[in-house]
């Protein structure tokens, strides 16, 4: 730190670019989603930095990936942020004179897509509706439903345990593709099947975050005659694609993901038996209020049209 120089307190909207940097893998595009220029969006998660004594996130050219403290950190960030937010609304709603909010919890690969254009119909036809989001790995959003803190949850592929606790509706199916390195022997491939990657380590999604990822994989790979070498795994599709692109190995990721900045590795197409994944909508168990059944209706409907399984 340079003497005399003080970077102030730690900020919610610091968090947040924080947040938004590690799930997406660039600055660039984390300054897009949170609408504000990339520079102003470097420099406060540089003040994040300095506050906190640690480097978050390793630099190179375009591409940023998080360091050890930066994986340390993103858990915990997303719970301050999603803390505050809860705490909010529940006393703006007991205190003050905040109508009654939905709370829906998503994954960010279908903001733009899916929960955006939803939200913002539902506005316009009730304009007494409103809608808190929640972007959180699939176990956070299940321990908040859990709680009551959420209610309802933007999933997939849930394990046994998840799909007795939850009701679920199923929304839409979403075929997974390969990532690999640019570098990868197949990577100029218009389409591969999973068993060519018998040899290559796996990138995987952590049970930790996503519950039953791991299992999903090995089930695709069992189908393919192989049993995957999972060398490394992470709790973000944004994080996984990173990984691929250091060449710590291949992963298999929903067809969507392409969405997201993925630099330095390339998605090919999976030929048949393709893994698919299912995107379903959880709430608690029970009858469903008005408000809750015109939000799940209106994802159901708006989900059809992007399923491509």
């Amino acid at each position: 730190m340079l003497a005399g120089y003080d970077p102030g307190p730690m900020e919610f909207h610091q968090l947040r670019y924080f947040v938004a940097a590690a799930e997406l893998g660039s600055i660039t595009a984390a300054a897009r989603r949170e609408h504000v220029t990339q520079p102003a969006m470097s420099r406060q998660v540089a003040r994040l930095e300095t506050w906190l004594g640690v480097q978050l996130f390793t630099r190179e050219k375009q591409r940023i990936q998080l360091t050890e403290a930066g994986r340390f950190f993103l858990p915990r960030a997303r719970q301050i942020l999603c803390d505050a937010a809860t705490t909010e609304q529940q006393l703006r709603e007991s205190f003050g004179k905040a109508k009654r909010t939905l709370r829906l919890g998503f994954l960010s690969p279908f903001l733009d897509d899916l929960v955006t254009p939803v939200v913002r119909d539902l506005k316009k036809r009730q304009r007494s509706l409103q809608v808190a989001l929640f972007d959180l790995p699939p176990r956070a959003q299940l321990e908040r439903l859990a709680a009551g803190e959420l209610d309802a949850a933007l999933v997939a592929n849930l394990d046994p345990q998840h799909r007795q606790r939850f009701a679920l509706r199923p929304l839409s199916k979403h075929r997974f593709v390969a990532a690999l390195p640019e570098s990868h022997r197949l990577a100029s491939r218009a389409s591969l099947s999973l068993g060519e990657l018998r040899t290559d380590d796996f990138v995987s999604l952590s049970d930790v975050a996503f519950p039953g990822r791991r299992e999903f994989l090995r089930g695709a790979c069992a189908a393919a005659g192989f049993e995957p070498r999972i060398v490394h795994e992470v709790d973000s599709v944004a994080l996984m694609l990173g990984a691929v692109a250091a060449g710590d190995g291949v992963a298999v990721v929903p067809r969507h993901s392409a969405k997201i900045p993925h630099g330095g590795c390339v998605l090919v197409a999976l030929q048949a038996p393709v893994p698919v994944v299912e995107l379903m909508l959880a709430t608690a168990r029970g009858e469903p209020t008005a408000e809750l059944t015109a939000l799940a209706a209106a994802l159901m409907a708006r989900a059809k049209l992007l399923a491509d399984g």
